[in-house]
C-alpha cells in the first residue's frame, strides 16, 4: 500500500478508532497506525507512549505540548492577576462602564494579534518567535528589541506575580505574623522545579492550574449574577452601583482615568499570545495551534467583559476594596463572597487566586527561558544561556529567569508587595502592548512577502481571517491607546510623587528603553556594516528554515480533521471541535 492509498478516506475509516474524551480531542482518530511492512503497529500521535517529536531543525526542543495543553494555556494562562486583582483597580479609576470598554477594545485587538501569531507560528513552529520572526521579515534591531521586550515583560511578571501571591496569603496569615516577602520566596522553589522537569512538566501543570481557574471563574460568574439578580434576598441590585458609571466630574477627567485605566487592560490580557511561543514545542503545530487560537478571542472576552461586569454590578466604584493604593486590599473575587454572606467561598476563590497567580508565574518562568534561549541562540546574549540539556530544558536562560523571581523577595522587603505589583504590573503592560504591536507589523510582512514570493494562501496551515484589516485595526487601537495613556499620565498632573511614578512607571521606563534598545542595535550593526534599520525586502525573505514538515501520521490525522462530515454525529464533533 502505497502513501496516498494509506491516507484515503477509505483506507482511514478501516482502521480501528477510539473515541477521545479528551478536551482536545473529541474527534474520533485512529487509535494506532498499522506498518504495512513491519505488520505492527506504530505509534498514534495522540499515544501517552509516543516518543517525543523533535522540535524544529537546527533546534533541541521537544514536541510534548499537546492540543489540550495549548488550549488551556490559550485560555486559563491570561487568567491570572491581572483580572482578579488589578482589574478591581481599573473600575475604581474609570468606574464600571469605563472599565469594560477598556476590556472591550482591548479584547478586540487581541483578536488581531492572536491570529496573526496564529498564521505565523503554525507555518514556522519556531522557538522564541518573539524574535526570531521579526529578525526574519522586519530587521535585525526590530528582532533584538522585540525579543528583549518579550524577555522583560515575562522576566518582570515573576516578581509581579509572586508579590501579588504574597499579598493573597495576608488573607489567611497576617504579615505581622509571616512577613509577606517570606512566601514570595516559598513558592518561588515549586514553581522553578517544575519548569526543571521539561516542557511536560510545564504543560501539565499548566493544564491542571488552567483548568481550575476556568472552573472558578466559571462559578464566581454564576453566583455573582445570582446576586446581582436578587437570589439570596438582598433585592435585584440592577445598576445601582454604577454611580458613578464613568469616574470624574468633568468629561476631560472621565476621558483621561478611563484612558488610564488601560494600562491595566493591556496587563489583564497579557499571555493570550503565549501559544504561539509555544508552537516550537508543540506536536502537531497544524492542529493544536490553530485550535488553541481560534475560541481565544470569544472565551477570553466572555471570561473579563463577564468578569468586570459582574465586580462592577455587585461593588461600588469608591470601594476601598478595588483601591490599588490601598495596601490592605484583598482581590474583589474574593471580597464579594464575604458582601454577600458566603464566607467559605471567599476562602476558596483566595486559594484559587493564589493558583492562579502560580500559574501566571509558571507560564512566565517558561516564556522567559525559551525567549533568552533563542536570544542566546542568535547573538543577542551571552551564548552560554543558549545550551540546552537532553530533556530540552534551557537551564541558564532558566536559572537568569528564576533569579528575577527574587526581585520580589527583596522588593517586598524593602518597600512591601503591593508596591511592588503595582510598579511591575504598569511596566509590564506597555511592554504588552508593544510585544502585540511588533507581532501585527511583522504579520504584514510576513504575509505580504509570502504573496509575493509567489506562494500560495492556501498552503498556509492556518489563514488569519480578516487580512489585512485586523492586523491594521489592531495597530490603531494600540496607536490611538498609546496616545490616550501618554495625554492621561501627565494631564492635569501638579505634583509628581510616589504614586504617580508607582503607577506611571511605563513612561519613564519601558518606553525609553526600548527605543534605546532599537537605536543602539541598529547603530552597533551599522558599524560591522549590516544595515538593521533597512526593512528586508520581500524577496530575501526566508519561507524555508525551520518551516513545518509534518509525519505521516500528523498527515493522517489532520485529513480525518478536516474530512467532510457523513453523519450527524460527526457533524456535531466537528462543530464542537471548532467551537472548544
Amino acid at each position: 500500500m502505497d502513501f496516498d492509498e494509506f491516507t484515503s478516506d477509505d483506507a482511514i475509516h478501516s482502521l480501528p478508532l477510539k473515541e477521545h474524551r479528551d478536551s482536545a480531542q473529541t474527534l474520533a482518530v485512529p487509535d494506532a497506525f498499522e506498518d504495512p511492512e513491519k505488520g505492527r503497529k506504530a505509534f498514534s500521535p495522540n499515544s501517552s507512549d509516543a516518543p517525543a517529536a523533535p522540535g524544529p531543525p537546527n533546534s533541541k526542543m521537544h514536541r510534548k505540548l499537546q492540543a489540550r495543553h495549548l488550549e488551556m494555556i490559550a485560555i486559563g494562562g491570561t487568567i491570572g492577576t491581572g483580572l482578579l486583582l488589578k482589574s478591581g483597580g481599573a473600575i475604581y479609576s474609570a468606574g464600571p462602564l469605563g472599565a469594560l470598554i477598556c476590556y472591550l477594545t482591548v479584547g478586540i485587538q487581541v483578536f488581531g494579534v492572536a491570529t496573526s501569531i496564529g498564521e505565523m507560528a503554525t507555518f514556522l513552529p519556531v522557538d522564541g518567535a518573539f524574535s526570531q520572526l521579526p529578525s526574519r521579515f522586519v530587521n535585525k534591531a526590530f528582532g533584538f528589541v522585540s525579543g528583549w521586550n518579550y524577555w522583560m515583560n515575562w522576566a518582570l511578571t515573576i516578581p509581579a506575580e509572586l508579590a501579588a501571591i504574597a499579598a493573597f496569603m495576608g488573607y489567611w496569615i497576617s504579615p505581622t505574623i509571616v512577613p509577606a516577602w517570606v512566601w514570595s520566596a516559598v513558592y518561588l522553589i515549586p514553581l522553578a522545579s517544575i519548569n526543571m522537569v521539561g516542557v511536560a512538566g510545564f504543560g501539565e501543570a499548566e493544564f491542571v492550574l488552567s483548568i481550575i481557574k476556568v472552573i472558578a471563574v466559571l462559578v464566581f460568574l454564576s453566583v455573582g449574577i445570582c446576586v446581582w439578580l436578587g437570589v439570596g434576598g438582598g433585592g435585584v441590585l440592577g445598576f445601582k452601583n454604577w454611580n458613578p458609571a464613568v469616574v470624574g466630574e468633568t468629561s476631560a477627567d472621565q476621558f483621561v482615568n478611563t484612558a488610564g485605566a488601560f494600562v491595566t487592560a493591556f496587563f489583564s490580557y497579557g499571555g493570550t499570545e503565549l501559544v504561539g511561543l509555544t508552537a516550537g514545542e508543540a506536536a502537531n503545530p497544524r492542529k493544536s495551534v490553530p485550535r488553541a487560537i481560534n475560541g481565544t478571542f470569544y472565551r477570553v472576552t466572555i471570561f473579563y467583559i463577564g468578569a468586570i461586569f459582574v465586580v462592577g454590578v455587585l461593588l461600588p466604584p469608591n470601594s476601598e476594596i478595588l483601591n490599588p493604593a490601598n495596601a490592605d486590599r484583598t482581590s474583589p473575587f474574593v471580597y464579594v463572597y464575604n458582601a454577600v454572606g458566603v464566607s467559605f467561598g471567599s476562602h476558596i476563590m483566595n486559594a484559587v487566586v493564589i493558583i492562579a497567580a502560580l500559574s501566571a508565574a509558571n507560564s512566565s518562568i517558561y516564556a522567559t527561558s525559551r525567549t533568552l534561549m533563542r536570544l542566546a541562540v542568535e547573538g543577542n546574549a551571552p551564548k552560554v544561556l543558549g545550551w540546552v540539556d537532553k530533556r530540552g530544558v534551557p537551564v541558564f536562560a532558566l536559572l537568569v529567569s528564576v533569579c528575577f523571581g527574587s526581585l520580589a523577595v527583596v522588593g517586598g522587603y524593602v518597600a512591601g508587595t503591593s508596591h511592588v505589583f503595582n510598579f511591575l504590573s504598569n511596566f509590564i503592560a506597555i511592554c504588552i502592548l508593544a510585544s502585540w504591536m511588533s507581532m501585527n507589523v511583522t504579520h504584514l510582512r510576513f504575509r505580504y512577502g509570502y504573496v509575493h514570493q509567489g506562494r500560495r494562501i492556501q498552503d498556509l496551515p492556518y489563514v488569519a481571517p480578516f487580512f489585512p484589516y485586523a492586523d491594521i485595526l489592531s495597530l490603531s487601537i494600540g496607536s490611538v491607546v498609546m496616545g490616550f495613556m501618554v495625554f492621561g499620565a501627565f494631564f492635569g498632573i501638579s505634583e509628581y510623587n510616589v504614586d504617580w511614578f508607582t503607577s506611571n512607571s511605563w513612561v519613564y521606563g519601558a518606553l525609553p528603553l526600548m527605543l534605546t534598545g532599537f537605536l543602539a542595535k541598529g547603530i552597533v550593526l551599522k558599524r560591522n556594516g549590516v544595515d538593521a534599520f533597512k526593512l528586508i525586502p520581500y524577496d530575501e525573505m526566508d519561507f524555508e528554515t525551520n518551516k513545518l514538515v509534518e509525519t505521516a501520521e500528523e498527515i493522517a490525522e489532520n485529513e480525518i480533521i478536516h474530512q467532510k462530515p457523513k453523519t450527524v454525529k460527526q457533524f456535531i464533533q466537528k462543530v464542537i471541535y471548532k467551537l472548544f
